[in-house]
């Protein structure tokens, strides 16, 4: 299956990053600038071995201590990077978006969300029966939590919907808003990508041998990847929208193209991520952004379409930096708006189900 939607008259009017490297567009900025990795020993409450948690993260003021303690690491996360983001693009956070009623929906994508408290959730209750279930943890074991938690927090009354997958939830969740704007259905879409750390989730990886056993993914494409964490935030608008409000985009969305593979194979996830790639044959990027982490077959995908199209600039790669599951591929979007560009590409290959490639314009960086 696949789907090449022209975007054009869609536009980013706000940005909010929670990464590694820091919170907000200057931290997120200098860590692509500088290319340094933030990957390091973890602690034990997120797993054993390396990896590039957001130890700089702080909700203080953002998030009320009493909201705090009910949401799990992915809605955190996802809250702060929202409440960014409607600030970037000129809005009240804390008076919320209730005066866009139903106009306004949400969509995030996640890996990760909801499987932290189902674990801590189910434990005591195979350990202890009904006695060990918590029913503060309880509202966060679906994947949809975020989404709620949002949705409460802001007053987001229109269309929602959360999407899972490895690689790319948050590029599926992308695609969703647009369709929302395109039909009508809302004038505008918070789009969000948010994973959290924690150990059963290394632990999983690693009994794949999936993770990189060095610390360097950069260094060895064979060694597997080393896993992030974070939340990408972007308010999707449709460009008469943005103009009736006097928002000034941060980006134009020219193409969205996505192509699903028949099956897992390398072969064939090569073929889809080519043929989503056909439709911006034309294109003449001045910047590109790909999805290579140090998995074997992310980084053969990347290759090859490289070289498929060896008039496009070499690819700056964040999940080389920032890790995989640091919002499910949202946050090669983010990078996409840090540097001033006329064409930035963004390549998004997944090990499984679709491949992903965007092509945004007049990419700026002065709010």
């Amino acid at each position: 299956m696949s789907h090449s939607t022209d975007l054009v008259d869609l536009v980013i009017t706000g940005l909010g990053l929670v990464l590694p490297c820091g919170d907000g567009l200057e931290a997120a900025r200098a860590g692509l600038v500088s290319g340094t990795p933030c990957f390091s020993d973890l602690p034990d409450t997120l797993g054993r071995g390396r990896g590039a948690a957001c130890a700089a993260f702080s909700p203080a003021g953002i998030i009320p201590p009493m909201q705090l303690r009910r949401l799990d690491r992915p809605s955190r996360f996802a809250w702060v990077a929202v409440h960014q983001a409607l600030a970037d693009a000129g809005l009240d956070p804390k008076a919320g978006v209730s005066g866009w009623g139903e106009r306004l929906a949400v969509a995030v994508g996640t890996l990760t969300g909801g499987s932290e408290a189902s674990e801590a959730f189910m434990r005591p209750y195979l350990q202890r029966g009904p006695e060990g279930a918590s029913p503060m943890l309880f509202p966060n074991t679906v994947a949809n939590a975020a989404s709620g938690h949002l949705a409460l927090a802001f007053g987001l009354k229109g269309p929602s919907a959360t999407f899972v997958d490895r690689e790319n939830a948050a590029f599926s969740a992308l695609e969703q808003a647009a369709r929302w704007i395109r039909s009508g259905m809302a004038d505008a879409a918070l789009v969000v990508g948010a994973d959290g750390l924690f150990p059963l989730l290394l632990d999983l990886c690693a009994g794949a041998r999936l993770l990189d056993r060095r610390g360097n993914p950069e260094q060895d494409s064979e060694r597997g990847f080393l896993p992030g964490e974070g939340a990408q935030a972007f308010l999707l608008e449709s460009l008469d929208h943005a103009e009736a409000r006097g928002a000034r985009p941060r980006a134009r969305f020219r193409s969205l193209a996505s192509r699903s593979g028949a099956s897992p194979t390398e072969a064939d996830g090569l073929s889809a991520l080519r043929k989503a790639a056909a439709s911006l044959e034309s294109c003449q990027p001045d910047c590109r952004i790909g999805g290579a982490s140090g998995s074997p077959r992310l980084d053969a995908l990347e290759a090859g379409l490289a070289e498929t199209h060896p008039h496009w600039p070499r690819a700056l790669h964040p999940k080389l930096l920032w890790g995989e599951f640091c919002g499910s591929g949202g946050q090669l979007l983010a990078a996409a708006l840090l540097r001033p560009a006329a064409q930035v590409l963004v390549s998004a290959p997944a090990s499984s189900g679709a491949q992903f490639v965007a092509l945004l314009e007049g990419v700026r960086l002065d709010p």
